[in-house]
């Protein structure tokens, strides 16, 4: 008896092939000025703090002495207070805006790995305790504060408001040009976008491995910042990415990506014959 024949409709259709609808992981580098953040933020700080302190920069030192009233019976008028200038509030201001430019500084021309600031805070402790040791035969305080008395520096909250709008315009000029130059990993190949026409340069990205680094652990704590470095299978180089930003989420984005298996899937159809 011959078997009826199958209905159209209840034949299985073949699986769908796979479309992959991830746009990728654009990875953006940025140039080390990116780091100098902290010193607007502490120019914005201090120009507020000299706001509310009426904008005063003159010597406390140097500005005029107000007499003292005249004591009846002819008694001694109580001695003046010493005036410290390097206690002041607009020189406290200015001292801390220019340690923070000065770490700053040292933070972008220098890379601290782990050890290195391990080893610097050991030593910072250290040099503290000598201090305190040395202090307690030579009482070493009074000298250290007549060679503190002796700086004094101070800035109008104007000077630091356009120093934070220098610093702000800079930033804002980095992030919008950062679409010049970056990279964008995809399932199948690595695009290189740069250029003011987004020239292109392609690398396939098959058995694609990559290795992340943190070259600068206060760069990382500042914006996560690490180095990427790609190694396509086809290259001779590897593809090294510098300051990356937020790299732990770059690496979980990149581990996803190059996880995902794409298979496409063909079938054929039966025929006749076919048993």
């Amino acid at each position: 008896m011959s078997s009826d024949p199958k209905n159209p409709k209840d034949t299985p259709s073949p699986p769908p092939t796979h479309v992959h609808t991830d746009l990728g992981v654009r990875i953006f580098t940025y140039p080390k000025i990116i780091f100098i953040f902290p010193s607007m933020i502490a120019a914005l700080i201090c120009g507020m703090g000299m706001v509310l302190v009426g904008d005063r920069t003159v010597d406390p030192t140097k500005a005029p002495a107000v007499a003292a009233p005249a004591q009846p019976g002819g008694q001694q008028a109580p001695a003046v207070e010493k005036i410290r200038r390097f206690t002041s509030t607009q020189n406290i201001l200015a001292i801390f805006f220019l340690a923070v430019f000065a770490f700053n500084m040292l933070v972008m021309a220098i890379d601290f790995p782990r050890f290195t600031v391990i080893a610097g805070l050991l030593l910072c402790l250290a040099l503290a305790f000598f201090f305190l040791w040395l202090n307690a035969y030579f009482d070493l305080i009074p000298p250290l504060v007549k060679f503190l008395e002796n700086i004094y520096a101070a800035a109008n909250a104007q000077f630091y408001f356009l120093l934070a709008t220098v610093i702000l315009l800079g930033l804002g000029l980095i992030y919008v040009t950062r679409w010049l130059d970056y990279w964008e990993v995809l399932p199948n190949e690595i695009l290189h976008h740069h250029g003011p026409l987004s020239d292109l340069e392609r690398y396939p990205t098959f058995n694609l491995k990559f290795d992340k680094e943190i070259p600068d652990v206060l760069e990382f704590l500042f914006l996560g910042s690490g180095r990427l470095v790609l190694h396509p299978q086809s290259e001779q180089k590897s593809i090294v990415l510098d300051n990356v930003l937020f790299i732990n989420t770059k690496e979980a984005a990149l581990k996803r990506l190059l996880s995902r298996l794409e298979v496409s899937v063909s079938t054929e159809s039966d025929t006749p014959g076919s048993k």
